[in-house]
């Protein structure tokens, strides 16, 4: 079934407007452009925006999986032959075509996508589908000499998306709907989302007639203007479709495109219509169709002076760019669609809001202080909670502050040298590296109290962690946590574990010095190597909080017995010099690393978690370390050799039994990492692994993450968290676990917030009359926007209290007993 929004005129629309605050540094409220080619939409703010203009054909929900928004997942097929009505765009014969009939494809999927009307009140056609289509062809391939229709900028993004589609044919067109299937040399055998998504899904974003005008635009020019999709001409403009002064230029062409109104890239598609049976009327390709949406985009510029004519709620009444404003009204279209749910929670559809305006300031402080006055709904901006807690202190009964997950902490760990000895060849002289021996390193684990780095020196901003993914990535931090408990980390650590771990690797270092001539040695509570004190040079990095970590891993490693230089560097030098040059130098020995969270990933990005982190960055970019512990050193640590025992405490669910994991237990890291990141492996012994299910992928990532921790070539420390501030006047229902209100959905599922009704108890006399309404809808066509993906999430609050102190502790107290009970519960 599909679901048919309620149109603007409908009462149910509970908000007036949205009032929306977001930081613009520089002075604009844009740092990118809206243009439907790869440069555009790239940078935060207009991709927020956009949020409200456009609809998702899929979204990516808080739970880290895929669900349908304005398109359905109908099917997937496997090694289907292609037929010969699958076709292509090919730009140097300005014709479709079937290249590939008859040869047999990976994957076939067929989409249903829900149609309706753009903003402007044109029906979505399938025209708006192939056209789209056609451009991405058209513009990523160079049709000869001098071809006006190419972009290096498509060229580079998409090339190798299309060499694996082998084409697409149209199933079937109604006034609601399409329903197409996608034939293409791709797959993921164990993941049906990411065979659907993971290489290419068509879906316009605005109307064929807008997109064959900006294309005109950029190829050709207008009045004497040049327009590119990708930078500023000398002599014109980067094309912008919300840019004031750039809109004559959109009404000059769509006039002069009327004239000859069907574009090559529709006019040759007759033929293939036919083998499809559908008309071209039911295509939506006939001259008059395509002069109305040429007039509906010369009517658009004048009454809204810019072109973002969408599929979406929303469309752009005004923007101000001196004034840093922009106001978005409800439209009238007609929207269909497939949102699904998420753990029985629909995905928010209908519009919550008759207005959303998104105002642009250059001070922070203020925006904050307006937010909390209620000036402003909410802060869309993540800042730490040192920045509103000020504010907190002295509103915090009218505010919310939405926790979004921002930077993530580990130790990267010099661990060249030799194994057994410490040795290290550099620049000619035999130097000894402690980080070099597995024991010290997997010590850290232990050593370090990442509750102590949440509680002191993050102020309670963030959590413990203890692998490469956050607690916002579900399934692959509960996969984590799983093994994490197994090898017996916790929060706090144990010291004098950690320390009883590094005095048994260096003692045994001792040993195997002395046999080549040198001595190691404790002596009052120091290491020395050969007279020397042993020194670990820790770099942290001083523009943030890890500069308070790095001194604080310097004083734990001090508590081992060695002598620390603590190198205080910014990024520029701390990068250079661990990412980019030769570890050997040993110009460090612990860096004090951090990575931007980038949002909820999909499992094919997840795959490739230990090919970076175990094979790729150990410990520089590029170096292709081979991690030597193997399945059987894991069962050794976890379950004293025990295999049924090991198998019940992964709790493996597709290796799970002995015999199952048995031609696993010679693989080490770095195979466990490669099969991963590339779906199929051979193995030691010649054993060769193809992954299947998703069950065998998890298996699989719970054995890399502990041979990988086994290993250790970084520790993991915290994840760190930053907040966007809202008033309680507004209710997020689908935060993001990850980035807080700065995901689709979230922003999506925006509502004002009940009003809290109070009953007295009363006797009354009423009388009763029964009243009808009526409401009508729209029911011309509808259709959606290009891209699927998106996240959503969980909301952190902080508020109710009237100290700073008491909300922030709040939070604190939340993760420490959460992560408490879950090592508890798991003993």
């Amino acid at each position: 079934m599909f679901l048919v929004a309620k149109p603007a005129s409908a009462a149910e629309v509970p908000g007036d407007t949205l009032k929306i605050v977001q930081l613009a540094a520089q002075g604009s409220l844009f740092m990118g452009v809206f243009n439907p080619s790869p440069s555009g939409l790239t940078d935060v703010y207009t991709v927020r925006v956009w949020y409200f203009l456009g609809d998702r054909a899929v979204a990516m929900g808080p739970d880290a999986q895929y669900h349908p928004y304005r398109c359905q997942l109908v099917d997937i097929k496997y090694n289907v032959p292609v037929p010969d009505d699958a076709v292509i765009w090919n730009g140097t014969q300005k014709q479709w075509v079937a290249p590939y009939a008859g040869k047999t494809a990976k994957s076939a999927i067929t989409w249903k996508c829900g149609l309706g009307t753009w903003v402007d009140g044109q029906p979505i056609t399938l025209a708006d589908y192939l056209f789209d289509y056609a451009m991405t062809w058209e513009w990523a391939y160079q049709d000869g000499k001098g071809d006006k229709f190419y972009s290096e900028d498509y060229a580079n993004n998409y090339q190798g998306t299309l060499q694996l589609v082998m084409g697409l044919k149209v199933d079937k067109v109604t006034s609601d709907y399409i329903e197409y299937t996608l034939y293409q040399d791709f797959v993921v055998p164990y993941d049906k989302w990411s065979t659907a998504i993971g290489n290419f899904m068509e879906k316009p974003a605005f109307p064929w007639e807008l997109y064959n005008v900006m294309s005109n635009m950029v190829a050709n020019g207008v009045n004497g203007k040049e327009f590119s999709w990708s930078t500023t001409p000398q002599n014109g403009y980067q094309l912008d479709m919300i840019d004031p002064e750039q809109a004559p230029y959109f009404k000059a062409e769509a006039q002069a495109l009327m004239k000859d109104p069907i574009p090559v890239w529709l006019s040759t598609l007759k033929p293939w219509l036919q083998k499809w049976g559908i008309s071209e009327e039911q295509a939506g390709i006939t001259a008059d169709l395509a002069k109305a949406g040429y007039q509906g985009i010369i009517k658009w510029v004048d009454n809204y002076k810019n072109v973002l004519i969408s599929d979406g709620p929303y469309y752009v009444e005004k923007y101000d760019p001196k004034a840093m404003t922009v106001i978005l009204k409800l439209a009238n279209n007609k929207r269909i669609g497939f949102p699904g749910t998420v753990n029985g929670k629909p995905l928010p559809w209908e519009p919550n809001w008759k207005e959303i305006d998104i105002y642009g300031t250059l001070n922070k402080d203020t925006a904050i202080l307006a937010v909390a006055k209620g000036e402003y709904d909410f802060y869309w901006y993540a800042t730490p909670y040192s920045d509103i807690a000020k504010v907190m202190q002295q509103y915090g009964k009218n505010l919310n502050p939405i926790k979004t997950i921002a930077v993530w902490w580990s130790l990267d760990l010099n661990l060249v040298g030799d194994p057994e000895t410490g040795l290290v060849n550099s620049s000619g002289t035999l130097k000894f590296n402690p980080m070099a021996l597995r024991g010290v390193r997997y010590a850290m684990n232990w050593l370090v109290n990442r509750q102590n780095i949440v509680s002191q020196i993050l102020q309670g901003s963030g959590a413990p962690m203890f692998g490469p993914e956050v607690s916002g990535q579900v399934d692959a931090y509960m996969r984590i946590m799983t093994v994490a408990k197994a090898l017996g980390f916790t929060p706090q650590g144990d010291e004098n574990y950690a320390l009883k771990l590094i005095d048994q690797a260096m003692n045994n270092a001792a040993k195997a010095l002395a046999a080549k001539g040198h001595k190691l040695e404790k002596k009052d509570g120091k290491w020395y190597y050969d007279g020397e004190p042993v020194t670990l040079k820790v770099i942290a990095r001083v523009e943030d909080q890890r500069l308070d970590e790095g001194k604080y891993i310097a004083q734990i490693l001090q508590k081992a017995g060695f002598n620390v230089e603590l190198l205080q560097w910014q990024r520029s030098q701390a990068s250079k010099t661990v990412y980019g040059q030769d570890p050997r130098t040993l110009q460090w020995h612990v860096y004090t690393e951090g990575w931007v969270s980038s949002g909820i990933q999909s499992v094919t990005s997840i795959a490739w978690d230990f090919w970076f982190f175990d094979y790729y960055v150990d410990p520089n970019w590029a170096t292709n370390y081979q991690n030597p512990m193997t399945v059987q050193d894991l069962v050794n640590t976890i379950a004293d050799g025990d295999v049924n025992k090991f198998i019940s405490t992964l709790d493996l669910k597709y290796y799970n039994t002995p015999d199952k994991l048995k031609p696993l237990l010679n693989w080490r890291g770095y195979d466990l990492a490669m099969v991963l990141a590339y779906n199929s492996w051979k193995g030691p012994n010649n054993t060769s692994v193809s992954i299947e299910s998703l069950d065998q992928f998890w298996d699989l990532y719970k054995l890399a993450y502990g041979t990988h921790m086994l290993n250790s070539p970084r520790v993991y420390t915290v994840e760190t968290w930053n907040f966007f501030l809202t008033n309680k006047k507004i209710t997020v229902t689908m935060p993001d676990p990850i980035s807080g209100l700065g995901s689709f959905l979230a922003a999506r599922s925006v509502i004002p917030t009940p009003t809290k009704t109070t009953t007295t108890k009363t006797t009354t006399t009423t009388k009763t009359t029964t009243s009808k309404t009526t409401t009508t809808s729209k029911t011309t066509s509808s259709t959606s926007t290009s891209q699927a993906s998106q996240s959503s999430g969980t909301q952190t609050t902080g508020g109710g209290t009237n100290t700073t102190t008491y909300a922030i502790i709040g939070i604190v107290i939340i993760i420490i007993i959460g992560a408490a009970w879950y090592f508890a519960k798991k003993k």
